[in-house]
This record gives structure tokens, sequence and C-alpha cells, in this order.
């Protein structure tokens, strides 16, 4: 009877019909409440739902009851890093590996966790390595696939990409990471051709409709150079990363010093600052911005995630804003409106990034330094309708905090 529960109940969650298999399991549960596949097949509904904390307590009891199986700790290391938990994840997975040195999938889930690290020859080391021991792993394939492209080696991950095709033309997975593989070479017409069939064969995927958004966008012009800064630079570590932001910011710096001591020089390199000020404003709000008329779109908009719609109204909102003070001014051309226009252009930056952090206390953290910050600039703009000379201060304040939350961002988001 047990037996019957616990393979209706695989076979429910291969159908991804988690909340019938959690069901019958609770009914397996009751008959015996310590078995081990029990807990490990509750925990992966749990997993497949993104309720992790469970999906966590629940594996953890399973391997307490049968310690002796790493599969076990290798549905644990991809809950930890599910969770973000990247560092014990590498960990549990390689227990995991040493208990087991023959289960490719353990080598994917590996592979994966360094691919996350942008440890590109560890990842593809790793792919190898479960390749090695079956050759037609899907996600070893993958994985493989990914890596290569990440180390410029461009044909020979099209020809691991076209292998894995082959073993199974119908992984929604496998077409969508080769559309964000063609997007990355930019050749966004055929990723938009992988992602469509991606989410043929999965309409719920996450990772093809992420990349049917980005490849929808790419139809424009700007926002594919800028696909090409946001791939090149992301396949950065974090150290480089600040390298290259630091390096840019200094750079604007000493132009712009060189600019107001050389008189003669200034008209040509005040040119170069303001491309570098709309350069960087830009990178921070040009995906909620494009969100905002992807959403005109017929399939763009059943696409976006629901971060993505609450982020591109908030910065829409703030954008309104700019433009009304902004286009007010001309007319009635007073500093009250002309901060109104500051406000609401500048307020796009926080918001198009506030809700981006996946681990929720630094999500929390974003939202509220946001919420100081425009809380902080909106009793500015009052104080200012009402000539009262605070609102210097508060003006200040508001530059401060948002130059600051460049900065901080940038921090938070790279970690």
């Amino acid at each position: 009877m047990i037996d019957h529960s616990l393979e209706r109940a695989r076979l429910l969650i291969e159908q991804n019909r988690c909340a019938e298999a959690e069901k019958e399991l609770q009914k397996t549960l009751a008959s015996d409440p310590n078995n081990a596949e029990t807990f490990l097949l509750l925990s992966i509904c749990k997993l497949k739902t993104n309720k992790l904390d469970e999906a966590e307590t629940l594996i953890k009891t399973a391997i307490n009851l049968a310690p002796a199986n790493p599969y076990l700790l290798n549905i644990y290391a991809q809950i930890l890093y599910n969770k973000g938990n990247y560092s014990e994840a590498e960990k549990i997975i390689s227990e995991a590996i040493q208990g087991d040195p023959h289960n490719a999938d353990f080598f994917a889930v590996l592979s994966t966790i360094h691919l996350h690290n942008k440890d590109w020859n560890k990842a593809l080391a790793a792919a190898n390595q479960g390749l090695s021991i079956a050759p037609d792993n899907i996600s070893c394939l993958n994985i493989r696939s990914t890596a290569l492209i990440k180390l410029d080696k461009k044909e020979e991950s099209y020809s691991t990409i076209q292998e894995a095709l082959y073993h199974d033309p119908e992984n929604a997975h496998t077409h969508a990471n080769l559309g964000w593989g063609l997007l990355e070479k930019g050749d966004h017409k055929q990723a938009l051709k992988h992602f469509t069939k991606a989410l043929q064969i999965d309409p719920e995927s996450e990772f093809a409709k992420a990349g049917l958004v980005q490849a929808l966008k790419a139809k424009y012009l700007v926002y594919r150079y800028f696909l090409k800064y946001a791939f090149w630079i992301g396949n950065m570590k974090g150290k480089m990363q600040w390298g290259i932001i630091i390096g840019f910011y200094v750079g604007a710096r000493i132009i712009r010093y060189i600019a107001n001591t050389n008189p003669t020089l200034s008209p040509f390199l005040t040119p170069l600052i303001v491309l570098y000020t709309i350069f960087a404003v830009s990178t921070w709000i040009i995906g909620p911005l494009t969100n905002l008329f992807l959403r005109l779109n017929v399939y763009g908009k059943y696409a976006l995630t629901d971060k993505e719609i609450t982020t591109s109204n908030f910065v829409g909102i703030s954008l309104l804003i700019g433009l009304i003070g902004g286009i007010t001014y001309i007319f009635i051309p007073t500093l009250l409106f002309a901060g109104i226009g500051f406000y609401g252009l500048t307020m796009m930056i926080p918001l198009s990034k506030m809700l981006d952090p996946v681990k929720n206390g630094k999500k929390q953290f974003m939202i509220a330094y946001t919420a100081a910050l425009a809380l902080t600039g909106a009793s500015g703009l009052i104080l200012l309708a009402q000539e009262n000379p605070v609102f210097d201060t508060f003006g200040l304040i508001y530059i401060i905090g948002l130059v600051a939350f460049q900065w901080v961002g940038n921090f938070i988001l790279m970690r």
C-alpha cells in the first residue's frame, strides 16, 4: 500500500501536480511516520513550489532517517542553492559525490553552483566529469554549453547544445539555454524562436520567460547595446565588476577635472561627461523602462513576472512625475517644478532596483532605503513649496542618499 502511494506520488511530482502528490504522501506518512522517502518526496514538492524553508526541514528529517543515502544530500544541496546559500550547497553536494561518485546528476548540481559563482573552468570540469559517467546527461550537456560560451568557445558550445537537442529534442530547458546562448552571441531573432519553442513545451518555464523578455526587448537597438554590456560585465566576478565600475567613475571625475581647469578643452570633454552620465543612469533604469513598452506587446505582457510588472509600474509613475515637472517648468520656470522634475527622474534609479535582491533581508533593506529616499525628497519639495529654507538640508540629504544608493545597490546586488 505504501509503495503504491509513493509510486503514485512520484508520478504526480513528474507531472508537476505537487498539491495532489502531497495529499498522497500524507497518507503514507500516517501509515509510516519514519519513512525517509516520504519526507524526501515531500521536500521535493516544497522545492518545486518554492517553499524552501519547509523543503529544508523535510529533507533534514529524511537525512536523519537515512544518513547513508547520498541522493538526499543532492536534494538538500539544491534547496540550499535556491536559498542563495551557495558555499554550503557546494559543501553538501561534494559530500553527496563522495558517497556516490558515479552519479552524473550530482556533478550537474556541482557544475551549476560553479556557474553561479562564475568559475567557468570549474563548471566545465564538473560537467565533463558528469558526461564521462553519462554522455547523454542533458543537465551536464546544458551546463557544459553555457560554460563554453562564457569561456568564448562559441562553436564548441553550439555543438554541445545541439548534442543535447539530439538526445532530447523536446526539452524546454535545452531550447531556453540555446536561446540564452544565441542572445549572448547577439542573434536575438533566433533566440526568440528557441524561447518560444521552450514555452510551447513548458509554458511555466521561468528560464524561458526571462529569455523571451530579453529577446523581445533586444528588438530595440539601444537595448541590444545594453545587453552586450550586461553580458560583458555579468560574466566577470564581483571584484572585477567593482574594478570596472570604480574605473568608469574615477575616469569621469578626471575628465571633469580637466574640463573645469582647461576651458579650451571643455567643449570637447563635456559631451563625454554627459554621455557617461546618461550611460550610468540608463544601466539602472533601461530594464524597467523597456518593460513598460513590452507590456504593450501581445506576448511580452504574459512573459513578464509579477516583480517586473511591479517595478515597471513604479518606474513609470516616477517617470510621469518627472515629465510633468519638467514640462511644467518650461511654461512656469520656478525652482519647485524643476525640483519635481529632478525628483521624478532620479527616483527611477532606486525604484528600478529595490526588488532585485534574491534574499529577503537584502530586499527589505533596499525597499526601506528607497522609501526613506522617496520620503526625504518629497518632504524637501513640500518645504520648497512653503518657501521654508530647511528644504536645502532635505535636498542635500536626498542627493547624498541618491549617490550612495548606487554604490550600496551595486554592493548588495553583486554579493
